[in-house]
């Protein structure tokens, strides 16, 4: 389906060079006798690339990408494969670490995720924007250090490494934010 520039809304999926991508952000701008260009910033959603793109003219249209969310669970993993069941269906779906990519260090027994599907393909999973994962290891806080927003390195249970502040011990849980790897809190 065609979509005119007026019909964009970030976080929509658009078909671009036939790969299914997300708008982040786009703006239109028309100077005073020439065509409107639209200039957009979008993520592969197969490569995870973020990239810009710039249309002009006034009959550009920008094909919408049919991306089908499916609610799943992350059960358990091997050596090269992530399986997910389907919340729905209760169907089993196995993914490969290539097309997870940086998502596999996020993904903790019983996490809740959405599958994105297109054509019919499972092609990524979408996080949900927070998790919680226990700290494996961590050094201890040393006298003297507390200087304003003092932190350390902490490795999480999937290997992650982060920096938390000075009160965290091991065996804690903590949030963490999926965009950014951040630390938000401890539970």
């Amino acid at each position: 389906m065609s979509l005119a520039y007026n019909e964009l809304k970030k976080g929509m999926a658009l078909d671009i060079e036939n790969k299914p991508c997300i708008l982040l952000e786009y703006s239109r701008s028309k100077k005073d006798r020439g065509a409107p260009v639209i200039k957009m910033r979008y993520k592969e959603i197969i490569s995870g690339k973020v990239l810009t793109k710039s249309f002009s003219g006034y009959d550009i249209k920008i094909e919408s990408a049919e991306i089908e969310r499916v609610a799943a669970t992350f059960m358990y993993s091997d050596q090269d494969n992530y399986y997910f069941m389907n919340q729905t269906s209760y169907e089993q779906i196995t993914l490969n670490a290539e097309i997870l990519s940086d998502n596999i260090k996020f993904l903790v027994d019983q996490l809740k995720i959405d599958l994105l599907y297109y054509e019919n393909n499972p092609i990524s999973i979408e996080l949900p924007n927070s998790v919680e994962m226990k700290v494996v290891s961590t050094d201890h806080a040393v006298k003297g250090d507390t200087t304003q927003g003092a932190t350390k390195k902490a490795v999480l249970e999937t290997g992650l490494e982060i920096n938390v502040p000075l009160f965290i011990v091991n065996e804690d849980t903590v949030k963490i934010d999926t965009r950014n790897s951040e630390y938000l809190g401890r539970l």
